[in-house]
């Protein structure tokens, strides 16, 4: 049967969330809503250390406080240890032997309400032995430094060197060599949503269990290794996310913490994370040391780059390890065409809190890095900023030197489209002057490598009265999964999206599924829901046929029709065709899975070959800003962002995914930065950590480039606008650069570093 779902009308169309109406009135329910039968509030204990040895831990006069209902230490735990790879699982949930960073978790209660809890905290009494601590990474890779983890030498997690061609003679080559140094900062998620979670113990010693999340399956499996159960006997449920941005990717202390509790006291536990907890308890972007030495030609042509990088992971690995080479993997090699590279990565423990995945994951850092380099070569030599990444921009077909196809690429074009609407070339170098007005230019990309988990199922049953219900275990964290995957379906089975009824995220009732890291949702769950809906649409119009006695080519679909193409007014409805489908013995289900075609690397064990991902998504961002020489403050006045998507399934949702990437980046950019003094946070609430508010938005001209990727479904690589976070930093940086004459190597652009550059331009001969 030929079928041309494009035919319809529902894909490429833009459509409201199908949560909105539930979420704008308040109805939404999200893990702080959810009050059970005898619940208890649980608190966490913090050490106020950044580094100590527990030697006893004293919760007797906690206990026999009027309320509190149960009081668990490290050693009311099995003492299994848990990270994102095993080689570095180094995380307890709560601490046994030593605190690690101030705010470490060390004791938890349950008490009748948040108050007991609260009083029965400080009645707990801990003795420490104070041990050296470490909050610099370059001090802390010494020689003879006190180690953190037993098992790292040097306090490096891991140091992974990759080489391609040789970069040697790459520079030898070279006209033009330049090499400079780049800092960038801790920046927090700040989700509206504090982490909350719902736990609760059956007499079967089932836990069922809400919490905001990234991916249900990810949780269950960590869940289950460290409580000791069965994964068959934790139940994760789903909850309205209030913003994740990476930061709901791994098992926080506080869901083994009320699973614990409620298993301890026979009673559901809620545990909510304050402003300040979410602040430090949980995960940020990872501090980076950036050096970067480029070789080219006098033409602009790249023939040379090596790149020293060293993250900072904070008390422990957690995803350092991802993101020291997502940087060089994705934010540069698979950006420019380098036939000459090396790179040496090191990501080093401090006693801070932890760093892990926040949007973009470790390309924004590196990106903002080469970019202003980028810039700076281009001025050296005489070229336009956006020729020199034209002219080494990478095309589509190409084979990257890791051995990665890039299958559909629309750089250039983003790169064009962007500029092209900043009105680029009859503007730069040509801004009035005196008036500190600049333009720059950034470029991006995304992808998704997630390992063997990167797999999705998908099931579409019909109903007994005609409707259609979808089961994925896709979490949508607000960037509009679920609208996007009804919609799917919805364009296979000739329906509305709002006909699509969709149980998601539930580690009970829905499929396995990889989770909504690294935007992978539209290109692998996307693919698994459209297999599963065409293979409904098959049996569908197969039963239909039959009782036509009819070819199933002759046959349509819509408006919950089964009908003859001929003779519309013949037809069969879905509630009829299911009625006969029973009579057939067919439960008229469909199923779909999809695992993409790529290669089981190991990042950090040398294994550097392969394909990394089916779908490289691109994006590029012309930015104009204004810059007060007074005060050195920056007003980002206008700005272009294109983003090759593939295909954009839902352009309303893509475009409100630019608009979010942008805010994330200018914040990165200019105001947004983790402060400590001696492993302190000494800016964790929103009144002194800045980020960008409304008011703070500049125009934003989103401009979506659809490439179609082959494997995706419909042509679709991603269903947001995760890589447009990765091109803002370096556009703003390059911008502020073209107004003033000053460039800023460290991040956040503030005011203070601008002044002091231009103090120093002044001063210079």
């Amino acid at each position: 049967m030929v079928w041309d779902p494009l035919s319809s009308w529902v894909v490429g169309r833009p459509t409201p969330k199908l949560d909105a109406y539930e979420k704008v009135t308040g109805a939404a329910q999200y893990a702080d809503d959810i009050l059970l039968p005898g619940i208890l509030f649980g608190k966490i204990l913090r050490s106020p250390h950044p580094h100590a040895r527990i030697l006893n831990i004293d919760t007797s006069r906690a206990e026999r406080i009027v309320g509190v209902k149960a009081v668990i230490t490290g050693k009311d735990t099995a003492g299994i240890k848990y990270g994102v790879y095993h080689f570095c699982s180094d995380q307890l949930a709560l601490c046994i032997d030593k605190v690690r960073y101030i705010g470490d978790e060390v004791a938890a209660v349950a008490a009748i309400d948040e108050d007991t809890a609260n009083e029965a905290l400080d009645l707990i009494r801990v003795d420490y032995e104070l041990l050296p601590a470490l909050f610099d990474p370059l001090e802390s890779m010494n020689e003879g430094a006190p180690r953190i983890h037993d098992y790292a030498e040097r306090n490096i997690v891991v140091s992974p060197v990759v080489s391609f061609g040789d970069v040697e003679k790459g520079f030898s080559a070279a006209d033009y060599i330049r090499q400079d140094q780049f800092e960038t900062p801790g920046q927090a998620h700040c989700a509206l949503q504090p982490f909350t979670v719902v736990a609760r113990f059956d007499t079967f010693e089932k836990l069922e269990m809400w919490t905001p999340n990234q991916s249900p399956f990810v949780k269950r499996r960590v869940l289950s290794k460290t409580l000791g159960i069965p994964m068959s006997h934790v139940h994760v449920r789903k909850s309205h996310v209030g913003g994740a941005f990476g930061g709901r990717s791994e098992m926080m202390s506080l869901d083994f913490c009320a699973a614990l509790l409620s298993r301890k006291t026979g009673r559901p536990v809620k545990i909510g994370y304050t402003r300040e907890e979410e602040f430090i308890a949980t995960r940020k972007r990872h501090p980076m040391i950036i050096e970067i030495k480029t070789g080219v030609m006098r033409d602009g042509t790249l023939v040379a780059k090596e790149i020293k990088l060293i993250a900072d992971v904070g008390a422990y690995a957690s995803t350092g390890p991802i993101a020291i080479l997502n940087g060089p993997f994705f934010g540069v090699l698979a950006v420019c065409r380098i036939p000459n590279f090396k790179y040496q990565g090191y990501c080093v423990y401090t006693n801070k809190p932890v760093s892990g995945a926040m949007r973009g994951h470790g390309v924004p850092e590196i990106r903002f890095a080469d970019g202003l380099q980028m810039d700076m070569i281009a001025r050296e030599i005489g070229i336009d900023p956006v020729e020199i990444r034209l002219k080494n921009a990478i095309q589509p077909g190409e084979v990257l030197p890791y051995k990665s196809k890039v299958t559909s690429c629309g750089l250039s074009e983003c790169l064009k489209k962007a500029s092209e609407t900043m009105r680029w070339s009859q503007r730069k170098g040509k801004m009035p002057q005196n008036r500190g007005l600049g333009i720059g230019v950034g470029s991006c990309i995304s992808g998704f490598h997630l390992g063997p988990r990167t797999t999705s199922a998908a099931i579409i049953k019909l109903e007994e009265d005609g409707d259609v219900a979808l089961f994925t275990g896709s979490v949508d964290n607000g960037q509009g999964n679920e609208t996007m995957l009804a919609m799917i379906a919805a364009q296979e089975l000739g329906l509305k999206p709002t006909e699509i009824r969709v149980i998601s995220a539930d580690t009970d009732l829905t499929p396995q599924d990889q989770g909504a890291f690294s935007m992978a949702t539209a290109f692998v769950t996307g693919n698994a829901v459209k297999r599963a809906a065409a293979d409904l649409r098959c049996q569908l119009i197969q039963i239909a046929a039959d009782a036509l006695e009819t070819n199933a080519a002759e046959m349509g679909m819509g408006e919950k029709k089964i009908y003859l193409k001929s003779n519309r007014d013949l037809n069969i409805p879905f509630a009829e065709v299911y009625r006969l489908s029973l009579q057939k013995d067919i439960l008229p289900v469909g199923r779909g899975s999809f695992t993409p075609k790529i290669d089981d690397l190991y990042y950090s064990k040398g294994k550097h070959e392969g394909q990394f991902t089916n779908a490289f998504t691109f994006g590029a961002v012309a930015v104009e800003v204004e810059v007060d020489g007074s005060t050195g403050k920056v007003k980002v006045v206008d700005l272009a962002a294109a983003y090759d998507i593939g295909l954009a399934i839902n352009p309303l949702a893509v475009e409100g995914g630019i608009e979010g990437s942008v805010s994330m980046g200018l914040g990165m950019a200019l105001q947004e930065e983790v402060v400590y003094d001696r492993g302190q946070m000494l800016n964790a609430d929103f009144t002194n950590y800045s980020f960008p508010l409304a008011i703070d938005m500049p125009p934003i001209r989103s401009i979506i480039v659809e490439t179609r990727d082959e494997g995706g479904p419909y042509g679709a690589k991603e269903s947001s606008g995760q890589p447009i976070v990765a091109a803002v930093p370096e556009a703003v940086a390059n911008a502020i650069y073209d107004a003033v004459g000053v460039g800023i190597t460290s991040l956040p652009i503030t005011p203070e570093k601008i002044l002091r550059a231009l103090e120093e331009k002044e001063r210079s001969p």
